[in-house]
């Protein structure tokens, strides 16, 4: 091994021998060099033999990406090295011990099958069906309450979406051992069982890997910390590589709080810092440091920019969302190197994949969003425009008859389905023969209303459904009772008329968003591409040269729960994740106006241009910003 390819930082860490270690490694510094390195060193200075050593990821693949790098850069050399997830070490264990005992169990991964079964649960629990987004909240909390070794005395120290969480995860638990079912949290639990249950299969395990190597320890949860640690034999040999200002998945038990307390853990830990950024440019380092330093949970730390400045990051400010993506389209096209659009959320995304597709530029994507088509606010609009088209569609109107201002009934409902029989349904409630005349008017109001829709293009008739049909009181009271801000929903609804806007008829917008869902099929794994769409979350790891990130909006980033603390903490975590993926250019793209509402500009966004290396920059029709 050569040392001329390292820094006297990253060599200084290589050369850790016995102990507990912590390495505080900031973005670009040159990890993963760090951690191949060392195990050439522990066995051409120590003598430790490669099978002594394990190397533990997050990710599958951070694994793949490190055992990929071991043999293009140390393809000479005989040794090898085992590299996996927590989870594949979990299972491999897990396994084993199904097959003493001669048990089958079938592993319960994210999709369909869990969501049905998450549904029950929930149907049992609210007498009503899971949302995606209830999908998703679900998903997580009761990944939580296991990663966190949660009790329900712990709950209160906690925000959940619903007061009855523990009890639907012991029900998913449950359902879980009834059925022969295990999922990714139960390797871990069952792991540790297993080695707490049998000491000789725990000393034989500690006996062969003496050596145990931690990357991106930061994302590690408190569940998977206590399996490790049950690894160690008496030297204590853990070397961890994280960066606490990168800890950015609190939502699924991601522990910090073990790195800020490692040092107190371990008495004989030593920490090591690589704080040197090869990767993005000064004035993007200076960015970053300047907005995580605002943060107090954290190792006191600070970036230092190997390359010179380029040029400044920009705040770029536009009228709508069809103005901002027209802009990126035409900046992308214009020089070559690899580049990524970036977004919190993935309904972020849907605008942009429309006018890409427009534009015949072809992409790859991170965090498919397809569940996004799937959205209660999608189908809805979707079956207010059937309607409107086809009056006789009997499917459509029950999914909307109690949302908007029709003031219609349960009984009135039941009179159509009766009687409809392929006819107009605004005909049968006009039809209807218990209403009173005032109730038969405002069936006819709907019936013209309806009328008047199917003429619209559909980027106004989205704004006449909300307004006219009185949908928008609708989805207010929705989002609340989801928790969700209404900042998030205009955010949706606004994308939607994003797409809408250059169609003609209501069956255009339709078609559109089933031509959306073909092309982002086509474009989901297509890794030649130089072009990228990712959520921040699953951006972590990878490098850009430039770097586009959209709705940095008030409530959705940082995330309307995050106004303070811990929460607001990783929220900020998250942001400085996005601009430390930037190579060479930098732009945080506004939009002002979201669904005729002013967006004004988020915390992050402010933060930004309270300093001098950011570069505030106007592409809306006043050229400056807008004073309400």
């Amino acid at each position: 091994m050569t040392s001329n390819a390292l820094t006297p930082s990253q060599l200084e860490a290589s050369k850790h021998h016995i102990g507990p270690a912590l390495t505080l490694a900031i973005p670009g510094s040159g990890k993963t060099t760090l951690l191949l390195h060392r195990l050439i060193e522990l066995v051409e200075t120590h003598g430790v033999s490669p099978d002594e050593i394990l190397t533990l990821t997050f990710s599958k693949a951070s694994a793949v990406d490190m055992a990929m790098r071991y043999e293009g850069k140390f393809a000479h050399l005989k040794y090898r090295f085992e590299f996996m997830t927590i989870h594949k070490f979990a299972y491999g264990l897990y396994k084993r011990y199904l097959n003493s005992v001669g048990k089958n169990m079938t592993l319960l991964e994210d999709g369909t099958q869990k969501f049905q079964v998450l549904n029950e649960i929930f149907k049992r629990h609210h007498k009503a069906n899971l949302t995606e987004d209830e999908y998703e909240s679900l998903n997580n909390h009761i990944g939580l309450i296991y990663n966190l070794r949660l009790t329900r005395d712990d709950l209160d120290a906690h925000e959940f979406q619903w007061k009855n969480i523990f009890d639907m995860a012991e029900d998913y638990h449950r359902f879980k051992n009834t059925h022969h079912f295990f999922d990714f949290d139960d390797m871990l639990l069952s792991a540790i069982k297993i080695l707490k249950k049998s000491p000789a299969l725990l000393s034989q395990i500690r006996n062969r890997y003496r050596f145990i190597q931690v990357d991106e320890a930061q994302d590690t949860s408190k569940l998977q910390f206590e399996l490790i640690e049950m690894l160690l034999g008496a030297d204590e040999n853990l070397f961890l590589v994280a960066d606490d200002d990168q800890s950015i998945y609190g939502f699924r038990g991601a522990y910090p709080s073990y790195l800020l307390n490692f040092p107190e853990k371990f008495a004989r830990a030593k920490l090591f810092y690589l704080s040197d950024n090869f990767r993005s440019d000064a004035n993007i380092v200076a960015a970053a440091n300047a907005v995580i330093v605002k943060n107090k949970l954290r190792f006191a730390k600070e970036m230092r920019p190997y390359k010179d400045a380029i040029e400044k990051p920009a705040v770029r400010l536009f009228d709508d969302l069809n103005a901002r993506n027209q802009y990126m389209i035409d900046t992308i096209k214009q020089t070559p190197g690899t580049k990524a659009i970036l977004y919190r959320n993935k309904v972020s995304s849907l605008s942009v994949i429309d006018a890409l597709e427009r534009n015949a530029l072809s992409f790859q994507i991170k965090d498919t969003p397809m569940r996004e088509f799937n959205h209660w606010l999608l189908e809805d609009l979707i079956a207010f425009f059937t309607l409107a088209m086809v009056p006789q569609d009997l499917y459509s109107f029950q999914k909307i008859a109690f949302k908007m201002n029709g003031f219609i009934s349960r009984e009135m409902l039941n009179y159509v389905k009766l009687n409809h029989r392929g006819r107009n349904i605004f005909s049968v409630l006009v039809e209807i023969p218990f209403l009173m005349d005032y109730q038969t008017r405002t069936q006819e109001k709907i019936m013209a209303q309806f009328e008047t829709l199917k003429m619209l293009r559909p980027y106004d008739g989205i704004h006449y459904i909300e307004t006219e049909l009185g949908y928008l009181d609708y989805v207010k009271s929705n989002a609340q009772r989801l928790g969700l801000s209404m900042n998030f929903a205009r955010t949706r609804i606004d994308a939607f008329k994003a797409i809408a806007k250059p169609l003609k008829t209501g069956f255009d917008f339709i078609t559109r968003i089933n031509d959306l869902k073909t092309y982002l099929q086509e474009n989901f794994n297509n890794s030649s591409e130089a072009l990228t769409l990712s959520t921040i979350h699953g951006s972590k790891g990878l490098e850009f040269d430039e770097v586009y990130m959209i709705d940095v909006n008030p409530q959705i980033f940082p995330n309307f729960s995050a106004t303070e603390g811990d929460a607001l903490e990783e929220e900020r975590r998250l942001f400085y994740v996005g601009l430390t993926r930037a190579k060479q250019k930098l732009e945080l793209l506004h939009v002002e106006f979201i669904n005729g509402s002013f967006n004004p500009n988020s915390l992050f966004i402010e933060e930004m241009l309270s300093k001098s290396f950011t570069n505030h920059c106007f592409n809306n029709a006043t050229g400056k910003p807008a004073t309400r």
